[in-house]
């Protein structure tokens, strides 16, 4: 055998400085700035039945025309994912944002001018939902580049912002209707919009801030290629030189993602959790106003507690969570029973301080599904994987929206009952948890036989 053709290896330690996030220092402002931007952005979805109801009502739309605009704004920022994790690649998660925060702000500005439904759905549908789909990905990309051992905290205090606003948005934007009207209150949020660019300029680049740290490496001396190797490296090289078009696009969106049933499985999960969730908030305003017979002040108020508490739970949660270990799927499946049983005895009610109460406690559990939703994802795929999967995760969600959402405003206006309305949202949970508990049970036995023969071969 000639010297050209083998491999020489004499194993060697070396210390080496390697380069990893810095879980904190500079992460600290980026938390301040997303949350800044959630602030100001975010909570101005949980403000559409207060907004807009009005103007519905005097345009003959019910429950079905706000949930035509609320699933098509959900579509639009789910489906715009795959997109901002794509342009995350090409540009910077800052730079996302940044766009993001301008788009909404347009778009709460045009519907300020809006004369029909198709108005708002343009400007409030699409336009809004365009620039939050870049705002959400981004943002929990930058995040996730700062932070791997406290990433759940992490994100609880960057999300904490949306909480903070959907508390004293409702105050605000009662407050500007009084004072302004409509189309003036539009014109002041949308320029509130703005406050999110001078957050969003705090996400800078991770590659700024990394820590240096040694490390101990095995490695080879003396490795001499062979003519083999070699002539596969020129081979790969050409291959790459002509993958196609398409090719190149899925590897920009890793579509492969999608062949893993487990992680299809987590995404439609999570969309339907979320759509549960998200069309209870837009459900929520009216239900206290036309079925409860609250003021605007009181049901203000509610929603006021629901955000209070979806503070707290943001907060306090994730490091609970992180103590005693509790995978961020676990606690989607106990956060989603704890938001059934609740909002099942809270459609029974009546008085305003037990639904004060039981709004609170949703709260609580919302802010876990707002929470760990992204971080579920995490899981299941790999560290450079993490904007691509994110982004499948908000176009499951955005394909899904639509139906799911016109059929649940449907029972509402065909039935007339929101008790009927807000069982179903409710029946969106129950689906999940028998489309996850199966696999949980599945790949927790898996785990333990594998494990059992990793002892055997041990013991023999």
């Amino acid at each position: 055998m000639t010297l050209k053709n083998s491999v020489a290896s004499f194993p060697k330690i070396e210390r080496r400085v390697k380069l990893i996030p810095p879980d904190g220092g500079w992460g600290w402002m980026v938390l301040f700035g997303t949350a800044l931007t959630n602030t100001f952005n975010q909570s101005m979805f949980s403000q559409f039945g207060l907004l807009y109801g009005d103007l519905l009502e005097e345009m003959g739309h019910k429950t079905t025309g706000a949930a035509v605009i609320m699933s098509t704004m959900l579509c639009v920022t789910n489906c715009g994912g795959p997109f901002a994790g794509a342009l995350v690649k090409v540009q910077s998660p800052r730079f996302v944002c940044v766009t993001g925060s301008i788009v909404c702000a347009t778009g709460i500005f045009l519907s300020a001018f809006s004369t029909n439904i198709i108005h708002l759905i343009l400007s409030y549908g699409v336009l809004f939902g365009l620039g939050l789909g870049f705002i959400q990905n981004a943002a929990f990309v930058s995040i996730n580049s700062y932070f791997k051992l406290r990433k759940s905290i992490a994100v609880g205090i960057a999300m904490t912002g949306t909480g903070v606003g959907q508390a004293l948005m409702p105050h605000v934007v009662r407050y500007l209707l009084d004072a302004y009207g409509f189309r003036g209150a539009c014109l002041l949020l949308s320029a509130m919009c703005l406050h999110g660019v001078c957050g969003t300029l705090l996400l800078q680049p991770v590659e700024w801030h990394m820590k240096k740290v040694e490390e101990e490496v095995i490695v080879e001396e003396g490795k001499l290629l062979s003519n083999e190797s070699e002539r596969k490296e020129c081979d790969n090289k050409g291959t790459e030189r002509k993958r196609s078009v398409f090719r190149k696009v899925l590897d920009l969106f890793d579509m492969s993602l999608l062949s893993n049933p487990r992680f299809t499985n987590v995404i439609i999960g999570i969309a339907l959790t979320y759509i549960s969730v998200q069309n209870f908030g837009m459900l929520y305003p009216f239900f206290l106003q036309n079925y409860v017979g609250m003021s605007k002040q009181e049901t203000a108020n509610c929603m006021s507690a629901v955000a209070f508490a979806d503070i707290i739970g943001r907060l306090v949660v994730p490091p609970v969570q992180a103590k005693f270990n509790v995978s961020a799927r676990m606690t989607l499946v106990l956060t989603c029973i704890w938001i059934a049983i609740t909002r099942q005895i809270l459609a029974y009610q009546t008085d305003m301080y037990v639904l004060l109460l039981l709004s609170a406690l949703y709260g609580i559990g919302r802010s876990m599904v707002i929470v760990v939703r992204n971080i579920t994802i995490t899981e299941h795929c790999g560290a450079d994987q993490v904007a691509n999967a994110v982004g499948l995760g908000m176009l499951s969600l955005g394909l899904i929206t639509p139906p799911i959402g016109y059929f649940l405003g449907w029972i509402r206006d065909y039935t007339d009952d929101y008790i009927a309305c807000l069982t179903a949202q409710n029946g969106l949970l129950v689906l999940f948890l028998f489309m996850w508990i199966p696999d949980m049970f599945y790949a927790r036995y898996k785990k333990a036989a594998r494990e059992e023969r990793v002892d055997e071969i041990q013991m023999t």
